[in-house]
Order: structure tokens, then C-alpha cells, then sequence
């Protein structure tokens, strides 16, 4: 039986500094409800590595009328980490 590594969602890891939010308030909250949807389905799928690896990530997506907000803190056994903890405790590269 093979484990597939999974794949880390792309809102993750994307810099959102330069996207643009939705033209209109249905658009903008059903980006939101998506985005924050594939981070909440990755964590969730992954959940008990990331407690056996000590990981917890807190992500939240959200749009106003001229900007995107985007926050994912990453925290290894209480101090602060990134992206690549999250990876290594996966085994994805």
C-alpha cells in the first residue's frame, strides 16, 4: 500500500500582496468561503501529523473592498515556525 504525500494547498504559500479582491460582495465572500475552505480541509486531512510533528497552523483569509488579507502562523511546540516545519513533518519537498 503506497501513502501519497499530500500537497500543500497553494493559499498557504502564495503572497497575496499584490491580488486583487472580488468586484462584488457575493464574489468577495465566496472567495472567502473557498479559500478558507482549502486551508481548513488541508489541515484537517493532515491533522495527526502535524500533532505528532507538534505543529499547529492558524489560517484565516478574508476581503474587503480594496484589499486581500491573508494570516497563516505556524507554530512548532509553542515557538514560532514556517512553512517548511509543515512540510518536513509531511515529507513533501
Amino acid at each position: 500500500m503506497s501513502q501519497e504525500t499530500p500537497n500543500i494547498p497553494e493559499i498557504l504559500t502564495a503572497n497575496t500582496y499584490f491580488w486583487s479582491p472580488g468586484g462584488s460582495a457575493s464574489s468577495r465572500r465566496s472567495n472567502e468561503k473557498r479559500r478558507n475552505g482549502e486551508g481548513a480541509h488541508f489541515i484537517a486531512a493532515n491533522q495527526g501529523d502535524l500533532n505528532a510533528a507538534g505543529i499547529e497552523i492558524d489560517f484565516s483569509y478574508s476581503e474587503s473592498c480594496r484589499n486581500v488579507y491573508k494570516t497563516c502562523k505556524i507554530t512548532r511546540n509553542g515557538k514560532r515556525s514556517n512553512i517548511t516545519a509543515v512540510r518536513k513533518a509531511l515529507g513533501t519537498s
